[in-house]
């Protein structure tokens, strides 16, 4: 058996299941493969060299639901497939995103002065009923930095966000770049979870941020911000 990123078989299965679930989508080959490639270009690759190893990849991935981290992988692997859902139909769309995506980059002026690039982490929750512990679909979960709406760092990552099905009610956001004088930078962090049928909820995080004079545009899975379980109450 040739050498082989194991992760391009998950990817592909993943995207065939959510496919299922929506069929609204018209999913030609090359849509496929620009989905797959948006998520593996983001993701750390897992080579094999035997059946064997495959065999006990696909286990802990696809099968073994008791272990909590094989459980974030997989809904991990997910989210980022249906970023690259909206993505990839985003850069089909002739008409320009309703954010206005612009992009960001340092200029050799902003070195000379300075002036850095803020990088944030990814951040993911789940929504879940208090009582039942199940997830809660089409919550719309909003996030604020110091007050205003964050801008996504990708056209794809929707801010607000409906939980749903397809994510098992697990949201995510991943805040575009900012530019700022200070090396370290100090950010509050909101989380507005809002649903009819129960009481609204608020997360606040602060966190710290060191400048870079570049964008990282790729997932760093040790810096992604676990906000757990949120969990709703039902309104009376």
């Amino acid at each position: 058996m040739q050498l082989k990123n194991y992760q391009e078989d998950i990817v592909q299965h993943i995207i065939d299941i959510m496919l299922e679930d929506q069929p609204e989508i018209e999913a030609d080959e090359t849509f496929i493969n620009d989905v797959a490639a948006y998520v593996l270009n983001r993701i750390p690759p897992k080579y094999i060299m035997s059946e064997r190893g495959f065999t006990r990849l696909a286990a802990l991935e696809l099968i073994d639901d008791e272990d909590d981290n094989n459980l974030l992988n997989l809904v991990q692997l997910m989210m980022f497939v249906s970023k690259g859902m909206d993505t990839v139909k985003d850069r089909r769309r002739p008409e320009k995103s309703q954010y206005g995506y612009d992009g960001l980059m340092s200029t050799v002026e902003d070195v000379q002065t300075r002036n850095y690039l803020h990088n944030f982490p990814q951040f993911i929750g789940r929504v879940i009923d208090n009582s039942s512990r199940k997830p809660i679909y089409d919550a719309r979960v909003t996030q604020f930095i110091d007050g205003v709406r964050a801008m996504p760092a990708e056209p794809g990552w929707m801010n607000p966000y409906y939980t749903n099905t397809a994510t098992n009610g697990v949201y995510s956001f991943w805040p575009k770049a900012v530019k700022d004088t200070s090396e370290l930078k100090q950010c509050k962090i909101k989380i507005t979870i809002e649903h009819e049928n129960y009481e609204p909820l608020s997360i606040e995080k602060v966190i710290n941020i060191k400048g870079a004079f570049r964008v990282l545009n790729f997932i760093q899975g040790n810096e992604i911000i676990n906000l757990s379980a949120c969990p709703l109450v039902q309104k009376n």
